[in-house]
């Protein structure tokens, strides 16, 4: 049986300010951890319709999700450079709140990004300080475009 070898993972926390961004989203549920892949292309797909449709410009690829555990209850979302006022299928839009937050700037595979939730929540306790709604996933590159998981980059904001 051959030995699968550990992928080092880094985390590094920057404090910092956001801007309000504006996102479409998809509200959709992945019923196990390696449905999330899957859930996430089929949005992402939709979403990236929408937008080359109305012309937007896309920023950050990003995820909520609304559970610890699975199922997964996910938001796909994008930033984009303006929103349309008019919506179609399941995409819903809104403005998120600029402000305070914590980045865990993570390098590795995305099942272990629970190492960079785990130092900002250290983080939060270490300097008193409260979360201010719910963290969510920045996706920095396309896992299927890297030579190693080491290179996946992944960012998790927590507004505090």
């Amino acid at each position: 049986m051959k030995q699968e070898k550990a992928v080092p993972v880094k985390v590094e926390l920057e404090k910092t300010a956001t801007r309000d961004m504006r996102v479409l989203y998809i509200k959709d549920l992945a019923p196990t951890t390696e449905a999330i892949k899957e859930v996430l292309g089929k949005g992402y797909g939709e979403l990236m319709q929408y937008i080359q449709t109305h012309r937007l410009q896309p920023k950050k690829f990003m995820a909520w999700y609304n559970s610890v555990k699975p199922p997964w209850p996910v938001e796909v979302a994008v930033e984009t450079d303006s929103l349309s006022a008019q919506l179609s299928g399941r995409i819903q839009s809104r403005i998120v709140t600029g402000g305070e937050v914590i980045i865990a700037h993570m390098w590795g595979p995305y099942d272990q990004v629970s190492k960079a939730y785990e130092k900002i929540h250290l983080w939060l306790k270490e300097n008193n300080r409260k979360a201010r709604g719910n963290p969510f996933e920045v996706y920095l590159n396309d896992p299927a475009m890297v030579s190693s998981p080491a290179d996946i980059q992944t960012d998790v904001y927590q507004p505090i």
